[in-house]
C-alpha cells in the first residue's frame, strides 16, 4: 500500500505519492480545490490504493495554528476526515522555498502547479524519512 501526500492550498492541492515499500516519494499532480476536490481525491485513494494521507500544516513561524493552518485542518475535517483513511500531519513551514528555489532557476512556465506539487512531495519525503 501507498501513503498520499497533500499540500493544501486555497485555490490548489499538490499532491505526492509514496512507492509501495513507503521509501520514495514522487510528485503527482495538482487537483484545482473546487467543488470536484472530494471526487478527485477519492480518485487518486482508489487508483494508487492509499491506505495513509499526509498533510502539510502551514504553522506560523512561532510553531503556532494561524489563519492557514485552520483553513487546511477544517478542509480535512470537511472532506478527507470522511473517506476513512488515516490521517497524519507534518508541519510544512519551509516546504515551498525549497522547489521555489530551484524552479526560479529553471522553469519560468506553469511555475505555481509545479511548486504545489512538489511540495506535497517534500511533505511526503519528510514524513517518510522520520518513520523508517
Amino acid at each position: 500500500m501507498r501513503i498520499l501526500g497533500l499540500d493544501i492550498g486555497d485555490k490548489r492541492i499538490g499532491v505526492a505519492v509514496s512507492d509501495e515499500m513507503e521509501i520514495l516519494s514522487t510528485p503527482l499532480e495538482v487537483i484545482e480545490n473546487d467543488e470536484k476536490i472530494e471526487e478527485e481525491l477519492k480518485e487518486v485513494i482508489n487508483k494508487y490504493n492509499i491506505k495513509k494521507i499526509i498533510v502539510g500544516i502551514p504553522y506560523t513561524l512561532k510553531g503556532e495554528v494561524g489563519s492557514q493552518a485552520k483553513k487546511v485542518i477544517s478542509f480535512i475535517e470537511n472532506v478527507v476526515v470522511k473517506m476513512g483513511i488515516e490521517i497524519d500531519y507534518i508541519d510544512e513551514r519551509y516546504t515551498t522555498k525549497i522547489p521555489l528555489r530551484n524552479f526560479n532557476k529553471y522553469n519560468k512556465n506553469n511555475k505555481k502547479k509545479q511548486i504545489d506539487k512538489y511540495s506535497a512531495c517534500i511533505i511526503l519525503e519528510d514524513y517518510l524519512s522520520r518513520n523508517k
